[in-house]
């Protein structure tokens, strides 16, 4: 896809990652909403961008809140063409059963939940045009669950797992998914995770976290190519592997001796 003069909305678009994705739309000619819980936020990368970002408040949860941005989009711009779920909320590192249910139920609300919103709000008009994209932010917890980080993990893992399924459904009808898996990248989020921490540790942490205009430039190129794995932190390959190997290595004999049953196409 050719990026050039096409609508792109953004959500989480106040910083981090979402900023990084909108700036790097920006550069390629891209006419750009980005949309944030925080009005506040969205606007002060709007102005940081210019270029006419359009700035808009926007609670992922809500279909309302959705039809809602969809609307100013389109007036401002026309139809979205790429649309990028990318807001997400992180937790606090500790055991599952530490999580209390609320906190569970946010953490699904916003990261899972909110991106099936954005997916029913325009998929229908991309599959009805025959073109588009949807980008969905997962994470490396959407490929490597790490104890103390399970709720995350799981939300993550969701992403993915929506994310693939729904490539499957769209490709038919010319609408590109691709699944952005982020490992440590500045932002409120990742440098808000753990406080407490003491400065030299804070410190070390911050020095290993990309920028998130990196990140975002490898989203534009896998919009513009129809990728559907985007992996910005290659530093985890190693892990990733050995975590398909295990799963491979599963794959022995039948449960039930003699079993020949395969998996059926459903149309």
């Amino acid at each position: 896809m050719d990026l050039a003069g096409r609508t792109a909305l953004i959500t989480g678009g106040g910083g981090g990652i979402g900023a990084g994705i909108a700036e790097a739309f920006v550069d390629k000619g891209m006419k750009v909403v980005i949309t944030d819980i925080n009005l506040d936020y969205a606007c002060a990368e709007a102005e940081r961008l210019g270029h006419g970002v359009l700035a808009l408040q926007h609670d992922v949860t809500s279909l309302d809140s959705w039809a809602e941005v969809k609307r100013a989009a389109l007036d401002a711009f026309g139809p979205v063409e790429v649309l990028c779920n990318n807001a997400g909320v992180a937790q606090a590192f500790k055991p599952l059963d530490q999580v209390a249910p609320d906190e569970f139920d946010r953490l699904m609300a916003i990261n899972v939940r909110g991106v099936y919103n954005g997916v029913i709000t325009f998929a229908p008009d991309m599959r009805e045009r025959g073109h588009g994209h949807i980008v969905n932010t997962s994470s490396m917890n959407g490929l490597l669950a790490h104890g103390t980080f399970a709720a995350y993990s799981a939300s993550k893992f969701a992403v993915a797992g929506l994310s693939e399924a729904l490539r499957v459904e769209l490709a038919p009808f010319g609408v590109g998914v691709s699944i952005l898996y982020p490992g440590l990248t500045r932002s409120r989020m990742s440098e808000g995770q753990q406080p407490g921490l003491d400065a030299k540790t804070a410190e070390a942490i911050r020095s290993r976290m990309m920028q998130p205009v990196w990140l975002g430039r490898a989203v534009a190129r896998a919009v513009e190519t129809d990728q559907l794995h985007i992996i910005t932190h290659p530093g985890h390959k190693a892990q990733v592997e050995a975590r398909f190997q295990g799963i491979l290595d599963a794959h022995g004999a039948p449960a039930e001796p003699g079993f020949v049953g395969g998996s059926i196409k459903i149309d």
